[in-house]
């Protein structure tokens, strides 16, 4: 106690020459004492009293009216208008950097890449002693990229930013595009150091989640809480914040926490998805002091408010199963034998999210051969481009109409499309996108040799840790106690379709069996995968890899039952969920 009173007093002290100073100190205890309350209440005091006399952030530069309104008519898909008074203003105003850059994005979006090409080769040629050109240019092509799958658009993206940051080291938004680029590539050592460099530019309430981010995926769980606390201190109503902190389970939370995350959410002026995000922590918080009814009351509003404000598509809700059991018959399957792309190379683990799959991905990833490149949206963009050739028509009817070389030819696209995410010369590699199991089939028929692994979990374990989870994308079904329920069933009822007929190419793992007994499970599933066993898959935890889901902590510790059995204090408030499963609840393991 008497070092602790110590360090408080010092950090007080140093505040008084170098309030920075003290902020980072607190910071570091915060990540050596994550549930220390004390600790992080003198955190907050420090960033608070730096926040108060921080200098203004550096004015944004002046940009043209007439490029404003460009820009929002390319956000409202108006291309053509937008051209054309990008143009006229560029008879005035030749070479302007952003009205350049706005006509190549314009090009792109109409899919002539040559010419959005050529527009920024001129535009950098021109302006090549401009930091705030190359710093716009890279946020163009990094604009770009995240609407085209343009090869190199995102190293070209960091090359410009890069050129930018010669310039001029302390440019905030070139450090910051550049920061999210290096996130989006897995770089997470470079994101890393970009976003310390931004902090003595600016300490931003959002840089700070960004890092808390990168923290928790390499692994530095009590950097992660240090860097989501300062940006609670910041900013008090950011949702992403407040959530970041309660998806680590070495934070804690404590009264002041709570009356914080209260008064947000009766702030009007709050943004709903913030309310959303604020809710499902401020559940855990209460969970967290076994005040279970009303952790209850929070995580429903949360739910019910993230249904309101983002409906699922009706369309994509539709049961899955009956399309399944109609196509994918014995004879359909047994006609196709042979056809697809032959690469042994994918192994695909799917089935409901917090399921074990992260635990899966680890154990095979330890393997010497085998390399994990975590949730992969490949089969989705596929099964999209499939979908707009076919309009109306669900995926199982689309493969039925395929022949031979048309399913090579997706096999052969999906094997091309991965490349981009594989890092070294393992020959297989992991595909955990649990949603995957709704392309099975698809699977089956283009990627003859592919494995595909069933990760299940109890069903009440399974749904009740979905509907505890705020998903940032995605995972409309998880929001309903109901749609949850069906969904599970839907899951299981369409992968025991194809365990009738398609026996032997999909292996179960049954989350449980594997807590239970490790090592048989793990063998049986290397065996399948057609894989030496080696000892380094029993000690998956030591592997070190960047981990991008929501199980990032667990998969670094030894197996253990921690999340077993968690609904059960939720019980009396679950009765939607178990009527929705009905008799899935009896019979989910076949």
């Amino acid at each position: 106690m008497l070092k602790e009173v110590t360090e408080k007093q010092a950090i007080e002290a140093l505040a008084e020459s170098d309030l920075q100073q003290a902020c980072e100190r607190a910071r570091q205890l915060v990540a050596e004492r994550p549930a220390d309350e004390d600790i992080a209440r003198l955190l907050t005091q420090m960033v608070e009293r730096a926040a108060a006399v921080a200098p203004p952030p550096r004015p944004l530069p002046e940009v043209a009216p007439a490029v404003e309104q460009a820009k929002e008519l390319i956000s409202a898909a108006q291309f053509e208008r937008a051209e054309i008074l990008l143009r006229d203003h560029l008879k005035t105003a030749r070479h302007d950097p952003p009205a350049m850059h706005l006509l190549a994005e314009i090009a792109a979006h109409c899919d002539l890449r040559e010419d959005a090409e050529r527009i920024l080769g001129h535009a950098a040629a021109i302006h090549s002693e401009s930091a705030e050109a190359w710093a716009n240019l890279g946020m163009t092509l990094y604009r770009i990229a995240c609407q085209k799958d343009y090869p190199n658009f995102l190293e070209q993206a960091l090359l410009a930013l890069d050129e930018a940051l010669k310039r001029d080291p302390t440019y905030e938004d070139a450090l910051a595009y550049k920061a999210a680029i290096l996130v989006q590539t897995r770089v997470l050592d470079q994101a890393r150091e970009a976003y310390e460099t931004l902090f003595k530019i600016n300490s931003n309430v959002f840089y700070w989640v960004h890092y808390g981010y990168v923290m928790k995926t390499i692994g530095e769980f009590g950097s992660s809480v240090a860097a989501y606390r300062t940006a609670v201190a910041l900013d008090p109503t950011n949702g992403p914040a407040w959530w970041g902190l309660a998806n680590l389970k070495v934070a804690r939370f404590f009264i002041d926490d709570i009356e914080r995350m209260e008064r947000a959410l009766e702030q009007p002026d709050v943004p709903d998805g913030s309310k959303v995000e604020i809710g499902f922590a401020l559940a855990k918080a209460l969970d967290q002091k076994k005040d279970f009814e009303r952790a209850a009351a929070r995580l429903r509003q949360a739910n019910d408010l993230r249904n309101s404000t983002s409906p699922p598509d009706p369309e994509a809700e539709k049961p899955h199963a009956p399309f399944v059991e109609r196509i994918y018959t014995r004879e359909f399957m047994r006609s196709r034998e042979g056809w697809g792309d032959p690469s042994p190379d994918p192994i695909f683990i799917l089935g409901m999210p917090r399921s074990g799959s992260t635990l899966i991905e680890q154990i095979l990833s330890s393997h010497s051969l085998i390399e994990g490149t975590e949730e992969l949206f490949v089969l989705l963009q596929i099964s999209s481009e499939m979908a707009s050739a076919h309009p109306g028509m669900q995926s199982p009817e689309i493969v039925s109409g395929l022949g031979a070389k048309d399913l090579a030819g997706l096999g052969s696209r999906y094997i091309d499309l991965t490349r981009r995410y594989r890092r070294t010369a393992r020959p297989m590699f992991t595909d955990k996108n649990p949603a995957n199991w709704q392309y099975t089939g698809l699977i089956l028929n283009m990627l003859p040799n592919a494995k595909i692994i069933d990760a299940r979990r109890n069903p009440m374990d399974c749904c009740f840790s979905n509907y505890w989870q705020h998903f940032q994308a995605g995972a409309h079904f998880t929001y309903s106690q109901r749609e949850l329920g069906l969904y599970y069933t839907d899951y299981v009822r369409s992968m025991r379709h194809f365990d009738e007929v398609a026996p032997g190419r999909v292996h179960r793992v049954i989350h449980d069996d594997v807590v239970d007994d490790p090592e048989r499970e793990i063998r049986r599933l290397l065996d399948y995968v057609g894989v030496e066993f080696e000892e380094s898959c029993m000690r998956f935890y030591e592997t070190e890899r960047a981990v991008h889901t929501p199980s990032s902590e667990q998969v670094r510790k030894p197996i253990n039952r921690s999340g077993f059995d968690q609904w059960r204090s939720y019980e009396p408030w679950l009765g939607e969920l178990k009527a929705a499963l009905g008799d899935t609840l009896k019979d989910w393991r076949a």
